[in-house]
Parts: C-alpha cells; structure tokens; sequence
C-alpha cells in the first residue's frame, strides 16, 4: 500500500516529532517554562486529547480539543477529491468528514494549512508557506523527512495555527487558590474593586452570571480580533455541547460590576502529545472520482503547547496523520459577583468573525494546572 500523510502544526501541538530547534525570535521562545507540565497524553488517566469536540464530558476529566487536525482533514479531503470513507469507518471519521470547522474560522495570518503529493516534493511547499506566513518565526515539529521511495500518491496534509493573545495590562497574582483539594498558581484580583486599576477591572467582562457556581465571563485582550471566554458552568452531555451552550451565554449583554467583584483563574502552562489510535489501521475505500489508490492510516499524532497566566495566552499546535499502504436567560444580580474558578471550567478561544472556537478545554481536575509555589501563603 501506499503512504499518506497529514501534518498539522498550530499554536496547540499534538504530537512532537524530531523536527527544526527553535531559532531565537521563533514561537517556541514565546513560551515560558515557568511550571512547565509535558506529557504524552496516553499515560494520563484524567486526560483526554480530541480530534473532535462532539465526545462524551466527564466533570472530573481534562478534555481537549485544537482545530488544527481537523484543518489537516479537510486539506486531505480536498486533495482526495472526496470524504475520506474507509474499509472500516469509526464515528470519528463520520466527524470529522463533517468538514464542520474550516480555515474561514480563522485569521490567515495564524494558520498554514495544505495539502499536495510526495511527487510535489511537499515538505518544501510547506515550509516555504510557514516562512511566507510567519516571517521565518514558525517552529515546526511535525514535517517529516521526504520518504526515501515515495508511492505515486503518497501525501501530506498539514496545518500550522499560532496565537499569542495578551491582554493590554496584565492581571494581579492571587495567593493559592483550592482546586479539587490542590492549592494552585492563580492570577486576577482579590480586592475592593475601587481599589484596582481600570485598566485591570475594564479587561473582564461578566457575560451571564447565574451563581457563584454557573457564570460566563468575557477577558479583553490586545487584539480585537480574537475572543478569549472562561466558563464555570455545568457540563453538558458532550464537549460541543457544552460549548455551544456557552457560546450562546456569552453573547448575553454585559452584567453590571459591582464594587466587590473578585477573580482567579488558574494558570496553566502544558505541552501535550498523544496519537488517535480509533484513527490508525483504516484502509482507504475510494469512490470513482477520488484522486488516490490503496492508501491506509499508520499513525495520527498531535501536540499541543498551551499557557495561560496574567500575561494572556499563547497557542502552538501540531497534529499528523500518516497513511501508507496498505441556557437559562441572563438574571442580574446585585451581589457581588464572585469570578472563582475553584472547580471544573471551560476555555475558548475563538475569532471574533466566527461563531466557532478553535480552541476548547475543560478542566475537570488540577493536573493540568500549575501549582502554586511552597514558599506562596496557604489556600484561602
């Protein structure tokens, strides 16, 4: 059989390969490693990496979910001439054939995302795409080496997505904060909020708020462009679920502040990989009009590099996929609104021209959550 590839790098990285060292100035040195958690996702028991957002949510389980695989599946799509239908065909594939998130959803100063054969020697095509688009600040980790004896329909499909989104003046570091009997590094404000800069209060906005426990809020970053939501709220029966619930909750008018509102949010600071292993083994079936012959998947990866602290949030992802042969209404109310994210919550990130988030993770439990320092006070 024959060998097929899709590679997708972005600001979330699914899976690290051998690849190009970060040059100063690159994505890579925008990161800190301050509290740095890295792992392979399939040695986690409370951990899950998604190639789609439609899956099952547990409010205990860590659940992630980067556009940028589903960006390499389209682009393979496209390059087949038709959905990709296998021999043996899981729902994921029925997912992801949905086509439901697409390079419209996002800036395409973020992004890379193609696809092209072996024969069109398409390692160089991409990175002279990522030079083109990033100005020689892209630091991929997925291209592979050419293949010494390439199929007449070998292919690559591989997509790129970086963000850094900061806010215009950082937030306060809180002391500790308890989280599922974990103490935790937090950032926002803990104060009178007549006693805090404006320029801190004006960066959050409070969306919907229901409770302590169930609100939607809205944090202002630099760019316009993008979106940046945190969520505390009940889990819905699915991912997508949950997010779509949210998405229509946060589109709510504004809440009113009060004078002693208060914020904390954990920090997180990840860089995770793991394969799909429900998408590996499948033997392309093709129908009349497809461009490709017997081609079968061998691996799909993906990594994701994500931190989120007082500075804002950055997001480098990856992801490959090599085939071979073979709610309720808004209420306000005037107590004060107590923005503590002390228990399972949803991040979503999102351009502003899109109604659909190209970054989702729930955090059901403190393992991806940086903790707080021994010499930091104890837990309020």
């Amino acid at each position: 059989m024959k060998r097929l590839s899709l590679l997708i790098p972005g600001l979330l990285a699914l899976w690290m390969a051998d690849g190009l060292s970060a040059q100063a100035g690159s994505h890579d040195d925008s990161f800190s490693r301050q509290g740095l958690f890295k792992a392979d996702v399939s040695t986690l028991k409370d951990t899950q990496l998604v190639a789609h957002p439609d899956v099952p949510l547990a409010a205990d389980e860590n659940v992630l979910w980067c556009g940028t695989l589903q960006l390499a599946w389209n682009k393979a799509v496209g390059l087949v001439g038709e959905k990709l239908h296998f021999t043996r065909q899981p729902r994921m594939a029925d997912l992801l054939n949905r086509e439901d998130f697409t390079d419209a959803d996002l800036d395409p100063s973020s992004c890379v995302a193609l696809a092209d054969f072996e024969r069109n020697r398409v390692e160089d095509e991409i990175r002279a795409a990522l030079e083109k688009t990033f100005n020689g600040s892209a630091s991929p980790e997925l291209i592979p080496p050419v293949p010494p004896h390439p199929g007449p329909d070998d292919f690559l499909a591989y997509a790129y997505l970086y963000k850094n989104l900061s806010f215009a003046t950082p937030f306060w570091v809180n002391e500790p904060l308890a989280f599922g009997g974990h103490s935790v590094a937090n950032f926002g404000f803990r104060t009178n909020l007549h006693s805090l800069p404006p320029a801190i209060a004006n960066q959050v906005i409070i969306r919907d708020y229901q409770s302590d426990d169930n609100f939607v809020i809205e944090l202002k970053i630099k760019k316009p462009e993008d979106v940046l939501i945190l969520a505390k709220v009940p889990l819905g029966a699915t991912l997508q679920a949950t997010i779509q619930s949210v998405l229509k909750r946060a589109a709510q008018e504004p809440v009113p502040p009060t004078d002693e509102d208060e914020l904390a949010i954990p920090k997180l600071n990840f860089d995770l990989r793991g394969d799909f292993p429900e998408l590996e083994g499948l033997v392309l079936q093709p129908g009349s009009n497809a461009r490709v012959k017997g081609l079968e998947t061998t691996s799909v990866k993906q990594l994701v590099r994500f931190q989120f602290n007082e500075s804002g949030a950055i997001l480098k992802s990856e992801a490959a996929i090599a085939v071979g042969a073979t709610a309720m209404a808004p209420q306000y109310r005037p107590q004060p609104h107590r923005l503590i994210f002390d228990r399972p919550f949803l991040i979503l990130l999102k351009q502003a021209k899109s109604d659909k988030p190209y970054f989702a993770l729930w955090v059901g439990n403190a393992s991806l959550l940086m903790p707080a320092k021994s010499s930091d006070a104890p837990p309020k």
